[in-house]
């Protein structure tokens, strides 16, 4: 599981690196990788609530705090470092970061629209939805096309950092949901798949953000990935075909939608394929690599690439000057993965160590002691 993890962040990297433009060919698309993510997530959430938090009001909070927990510090490194090299190339090369750029492109904003835009960008709650807002003529208004000059998605300091909005979300909603029943969930996911098709049918809202980015439609990745962990534990108490076949079904129901929903081609029928296989293959990677140390360290460090990879492109191009190419694409890919280990070490590994120390006496009052540790991962 840590690998296909480590594969689809450097997918990610991958692609905004240009290598696919350079190299003529994807390791695994963007959105697909992206989507990927939504059911490891979905998977992993559906673990921790079932096995290592009881089901009582009081462990709410303490879910969410520690999820908050999880994330917050090496993204608000990688903020951080992106300000100052803002201020560096601005000083230096009297250039401006593409963010800073698109900030000074918008017109004046009302203070309402800027608290939002900064806000959203230290409670992760509602990044999301900057792909889809622009601001024309003095008011907010929904974006059918994410190319739109004016969308408020380019003034994020980290641009993939709105998956961090659609990830919260789920946050907020997985206790409320993952211990439900195959069927509450079962309903829930086509409810979400029926969602995504009466936006592009009746709307004709299915082009980029609302094909991988808002949340509603993409809650149905999310629950395949519940599903995934059903499934799992069903291999591990003895088999249930039943289940095993509902999973698959539901699967192949989403891989569906989302072949519809973007379809441009036959092109888009590998990519969808290759979701499909992805999906499949969660309950059963993470039985075989549960255990492995070495699969769980890569698949630690798929978060800091994710989020250090603009940060890496920005400073070879906007300050060293590295012109495009295949070289500066794998330059790009071994200094995100250098610069995430020691994310990994310096920031996320001493963080880990203080969630421990402040979240597991809690756990404990409400879980049995050697779930703990798990429980804060």
């Amino acid at each position: 599981m840590g690998a296909m993890r480590l594969l689809l962040a450097l997918s990610v990297v991958y692609g905004h690196a240009g290598l696919i433009s350079a190299i003529g060919f994807p390791l695994v698309p963007g959105d697909t990788a992206v989507e990927v993510f939504y059911g490891i997530s979905g998977f992993y959430m559906a673990l921790v609530l079932n096995e290592y938090y009881r089901p009582e009001n009081s462990t709410y909070r303490l879910f969410i705090g520690n999820r908050f927990a999880r994330l917050f510090p090496a993204y608000g490194v990688i903020v951080l470092a992106t300000l100052v090299l803002a201020a560096v190339v601005a000083a230096q090369r009297q250039e401006q970061l593409p963010f800073i750029d698109s900030w000074r492109t918008l017109p004046q904003l009302p203070p309402y629209v800027t608290t939002f835009i900064l806000g959203s960008q230290v409670v992760f709650l509602g990044l999301d939805l900057t792909q889809f807002m622009s601001f024309h003529n003095g008011s907010l208004s929904l974006v059918s096309d994410f190319y739109d000059p004016q969308a408020l998605a380019y003034v994020l300091a980290v641009p993939p950092a709105w998956t961090l909005g659609l990830e919260f979300a789920f946050y907020l909603i997985a206790p409320l949901i993952v211990r439900r029943s195959v069927k509450a969930i079962v309903i829930l996911l086509f409810c979400s798949i029926a969602f995504r098709l009466f936006l592009q049918f009746d709307f004709g809202l299915y082009n980029d953000p609302w094909s991988y980015r808002f949340f509603p439609s993409e809650l149905a990745l999310f629950l395949v990935g519940v599903l995934g962990y059903r499934v799992y534990r069903s291999l591990e108490n003895g088999r249930d075909m039943r289940l095993l076949a509902l999973f698959t079904g539901v699967c192949f129901c989403v891989a569906g939608a989302v072949l519809v929903n973007r379809w441009h081609g036959w092109s888009r029928v590998a990519s969808t394929g290759l979701l499909l296989l992805l999906l499949l293959a969660i309950p059963f990677l993470f039985r075989i690599c549960k255990t492995n140390r070495l699969d769980r360290f890569v698949g630690e460090l798929s978060y800091p690439i994710y989020i250090c990879h603009f940060l890496v492109i920005w400073t070879l191009i906007y300050l060293w000057g590295m012109s495009a190419g295949i070289t500066r694409g794998f330059v790009i890919l071994v200094t995100t993965v250098l610069l995430s280990i020691v994310i990994y070490f310096v920031i996320d590994r001493p963080i880990d160590a203080w969630r421990h120390k402040q979240f597991a006496p809690r756990v404990r009052r409400t879980i049995s002691a050697p779930a703990a540790s798990a429980a804060l991962s």
